[in-house]
């Protein structure tokens, strides 16, 4: 059984949901329980520092990918476009495989890629200051995965975001492809 589905989890929600602070900045803009178990307190985060840093310019510093196809625009897949992670850097590439692909300095575009094995140190510039991201990510199969992430992720808004991600995901099994529709099935490099 998941949490969201107790009876008593359902109950301490609801009573927690009759104060206006957390309703608002804790509950905010979940669709559902279990959206509110996967991301809890996107308002909060979304308004207050140290939970948002706005106005950042993020910089992937280490970029590590380990087995993916490449987006080729000759022969687009459909339902996903490129992630324009900057140069190459030191690579190999056969055939239409990337067996290995390592960048430094990038501009940031993404927390995700569809490899097999990925690592990324990134960083977001609050003027001066650093502000870390860390992320990885196991491809098991084309539709299973393991991803960590901590620190303050950059969005495509300029805002950096404190979040932690510590989670294990089978595509065919779960709603994934429902709550994060972005997300695609095998190694393909992109998103939708």
């Amino acid at each position: 059984m998941k949490l969201w589905e107790y009876k008593w989890f359902i109950s301490l929600i609801a009573w927690c949901r009759k104060w206006s602070w957390f309703d608002t900045y804790i509950y905010g803009k979940s669709s559902s329980l279990e959206d509110f178990v996967r991301n809890p307190a996107e308002v909060l985060r979304d308004t207050f520092f140290p939970f948002i840093v706005k106005g950042v310019k993020a910089y992937s510093v280490i970029n590590l990918r380990i087995g993916y196809i490449p987006y080729n625009p000759a022969n687009p897949i459909p339902n996903c476009w490129s992630v324009p992670m900057g140069s190459r850097g030191f690579g190999w590439i056969n055939k239409n495989l990337c067996i290995f692909d390592i960048r430094f300095f990038n501009p940031w575009y993404t927390k995700f890629c569809n490899a097999s094995f990925f690592c990324q140190v990134a960083v977001s510039l609050w003027h001066y200051i650093p502000i870390p991201y860390v992320s990885l990510n196991f491809r098991i199969g084309e539709d299973r995965y393991f991803q960590f992430g901590l620190g303050w992720g950059a969005e495509t808004s300029g805002n950096a975001v404190l979040c932690g991600k510590l989670r294990y995901v089978n595509q065919k099994k779960s709603d994934e492809n429902i709550l994060n529709p972005t997300d695609v099935v095998g190694y393909y490099e992109g998103t939708i």
